[in-house]
């Protein structure tokens, strides 16, 4: 029927829990709908897929050659991001891939390019970026309201979310380290408000859950930038109660600063011009609705893309010096993008 828009279908590969928050989005969308579900436990597939009128796969190649498939988004483990990927990539489909885009930024930059070579659509789940909280801010402070940004901290703390010790979350050779797997979120939300990138990345981190741990569930990530300015990134899985989280925003700038303080309240706002008060939230179900909303734009305008995926790459090379600063105890400048 000639009025009637086209569905754009959808296929997710992997079923675990962040799964679930990309199938409601698509649930809502009026402009997507899910195909399938992909995973090698048949019975999380089965589940996932049933609830939403869609077809159970095991087979990730069945989803390669379905022509009723014209995007996928891989919710599988950090490590099989750039194998997956590639795959669908090649195989003409647009990729909505989960956070981190890759482990090293060699990867990220193969996987980036491939994208491109192709003209297929690849954007990274940097979710945050699409809450009301972030895009409120980024409007106030893009709109230069506050000034010159001086200052920027991100706090996003939460109970233990990982779901045991057998979590591959836990495993750094399969989620990369906590500031690639979620330290890669606060880092790309400070590098958009600031509208630039650090040149010199410095984290300490703890294992404050047990000293056994392969990685740190708390870090404290600095970004320091060629104007001066500063954003400290701190990130943690290691409160109690387990079921804890916590989200704390601020931006200093030379004429005014933008807050959010407390769970319950909205954001604050200093000028020279009025002290202002509203209450936009980072709920999530809005968060991914905004994303898969977006990422269907992206699909036929690829100037929409949000975050561009060159953007979640330089997110990947700063992630990585977090991770080597770890290590070294030193702070790492960063080169130039080739």
């Amino acid at each position: 029927m000639g009025g009637e828009q086209q569905q754009t279908g959808f296929a997710i590969v992997g079923a675990g829990g962040i799964a679930l928050s990309h199938a409601d989005a698509l649930a809502r969308s009026t402009r997507g709908r899910l195909v399938s579900v992909c995973d090698t436990n048949a019975r999380a597939a089965a589940q996932l897929a049933a609830a939403h009128g869609a077809r159970p796969e095991t087979e990730f190649s069945a989803v390669l050659t379905d022509g009723d498939i014209d995007a996928v988004i891989l919710c599988t483990p950090n490590r099989t991001h750039v194998p997956l990927g590639r795959a669908i990539i090649e195989a003409g489909k647009h990729l909505l891939l989960e956070k981190p885009l890759a482990l090293t930024s060699a990867d990220a930059e193969m996987l980036v390019r491939r994208a491109e070579d192709l003209g297929h659509v690849l954007v990274v789940g940097h979710t945050h970026r699409h809450s009301d909280q972030a895009r409120a801010i980024a409007e106030l402070v893009h709109g230069e309201e506050i000034g010159d940004v001086r200052y920027i901290h991100i706090v996003m703390n939460g109970g233990w979310l990982w779901g045991g010790w057998s979590s591959w979350v836990l495993d750094r050779a399969q989620s990369g380290g906590h500031a690639l797997h979620n330290g890669v979120h606060l880092m790309d939300l400070a590098a958009w408000w600031m509208n630039d990138r650090p040149i010199a990345v410095r984290a300490v981190g703890q294992k404050v859950t047990s000293a056994a741990l392969a990685i740190h569930d708390y870090l404290v990530i600095d970004l320091r930038f060629a104007n001066g300015a500063v954003a400290r990134c701190e990130i943690s899985r290691a409160e109690i109660p387990r079921d804890s989280s916590f989200t704390e925003m601020r931006v200093v700038g030379s004429a005014g600063t933008v807050e959010r303080r407390w769970d319950a309240e909205g954001l604050l706002a200093w000028t020279d011009r009025a002290q202002g008060a509203w209450s936009p939230g980072g709920a999530v179900a809005r968060s991914f609705s905004g994303q898969i909303e977006r990422f269907i734009d992206t699909i036929a305008d690829a100037s929409r893309a949000f975050p561009p995926a060159r953007d979640s790459l330089e997110v990947i090379r700063w992630a990585e010096a977090a991770e080597e600063s770890l290590a070294t105890g030193c702070s790492i400048t960063i080169g130039a993008l080739r």
